[in-house]
């Protein structure tokens, strides 16, 4: 009798490492595939970009404007918010290098109001173009390190179409003459600038700041291609 206990119990508590076992498998590999499957950058059978969706919940890497009242020759007298997908900004924060597959969203929108109540400037209007620059090498094996780019507004029916064509050397010029690492204007960016190669934890939660100097006078990381004007 005390050995059929024992049996059965050594049997029961078998029964229960498996059973616990496969449980793990099955979340592991559900997590496994949840990962593999969660894609920011898709594209259809022919290469073009679809547009990417729920972007402005990704990482803000900030904005930027020239307006043509400050340069009658500007490229892009547009308000201009860039987003980075979540992955690509850890992958990015701990490797301090953009990994296969980082999608990076521009939103463009007119200018709006020249007057608040603390004085004349530039504020955001409507918005109007998403465009997007993904690295990927295998897909694009003759752009620069990868990275190709796409432009989703169709100003002759005046809506966003659903995909993109990619455009190539049609925007690569000055990206690899400009950008640093030859390709993203990430200089502009100083959240960007600031995560590169940060590590564990964020920069924003250091309790000091580059700027919060008396004399600050800002330096460019890159010197102005003639070429993009």
């Amino acid at each position: 009798m005390k050995v059929y206990k024992t049996l059965l119990a050594i049997t029961l508590l078998i029964a229960g490492m498996v059973a616990c076992s496969e449980m793990n498998n099955k979340s592991d590999s559900g997590e496994a595939t949840s990962s593999k499957e969660k894609q920011y950058a898709i594209f259809d059978d022919n290469n073009n970009l679809l547009r990417p969706k729920d972007y402005r919940s990704w990482i803000f890497m900030g904005t930027s404007s020239t307006p043509k009242s400050e340069d009658p020759n500007v490229i892009f007298p547009d308000f201009q918010n860039v987003y980075i997908d979540p992955v690509s900004f850890a992958y990015w924060k701990k490797h301090g290098e953009w990994r296969e597959g980082t999608i990076i969203v521009k939103e463009l929108l007119r200018q709006g109001d020249a007057v608040s109540s603390v004085g004349h400037g530039f504020f955001q209007g409507a918005h109007f173009e998403v465009a997007a620059q993904v690295k990927d090498s295998k897909r694009f094996p003759t752009m620069h390190n990868g990275w190709n780019y796409f432009g989703f507004a169709d100003f002759e029916k005046l809506k966003l179409n659903e995909a993109s064509i990619p455009l190539g050397n049609q925007c690569a010029s000055c990206h690899n003459n400009t950008a640093i690492d030859g390709d993203v204007f990430y200089q502009y960016y100083p959240v960007i600038l600031a995560a590169k190669g940060y590590g564990d934890g964020n920069p924003e939660n250091e309790n000091t700041r580059p700027g919060l100097v008396a004399d600050y006078k800002y330096v460019s990381a890159v010197k102005m291609n003639p070429n993009c004007k």
